[in-house]
């Protein structure tokens, strides 16, 4: 009889083990699926911002000023985007790269909201123009970095000190 309580309260064992395994697998994959999301979302974020050079161009080229309004929008968005997302991937896993990247792409989101805002984007743009092609450039070079996960908390810090340096 003892043999036989022993036995029931093993078999409720292992079955309340099994079905916890399965409950954190299950939760498991689920990170894995939103993390690989919002690598892609980044990414995308990341690629958005890689031709600021384009900027230059436009100033040099006496670019209208809705034109250069357009931009300095799509740029906003794309780094409103990276910020979201690189705050979630901070959220998830804590490395300090991640918050980097989120608070250098929230101050661009704002630097490139201001600009498309105000009164002369141009002026805006083209008073920062060496800092904003510094960015790209190490924006750049994250974006390269990403897709094979090599991205280092260098490479963001250097970035989140490149935005400090914009003024507006």
């Amino acid at each position: 009889m003892l043999m036989n309580r022993l036995l029931a309260i093993a078999v409720v064992l292992l079955i309340i083990s099994a079905s916890l395994g399965y409950a954190y697998h299950e939760k498991e994959a689920e990170v894995e699926d939103a993390k690989a999301g919002l690598f892609a979302v980044s990414n995308t974020a990341l690629y958005c911002m890689t031709d600021m050079y384009a900027l230059k161009t436009m100033l040099e080229n006496n670019a209208s000023e809705e034109l250069i309004r357009e931009r300095t929008g799509r740029y906003a968005h794309c780094a409103q985007m990276l910020a979201e997302a690189t705050v979630s991937l901070y959220d998830i896993n804590g490395e300090e790269k991640y918050w980097n990247l989120h608070v250098a792409a929230a101050t661009l989101a704002v630097y490139f909201s201001h600009a498309t805002g105000s009164e002369d984007p141009r002026e805006v743009a083209a008073e920062n123009l060496d800092v904003l092609l510094s960015i790209e450039d190490e924006i750049s070079r994250i974006y390269r970095a990403w897709g094979m996960g090599n991205v280092t908390e260098d490479m963001t810090s250097n970035l989140f000190n490149l935005t400090q340096e914009l003024s507006w």
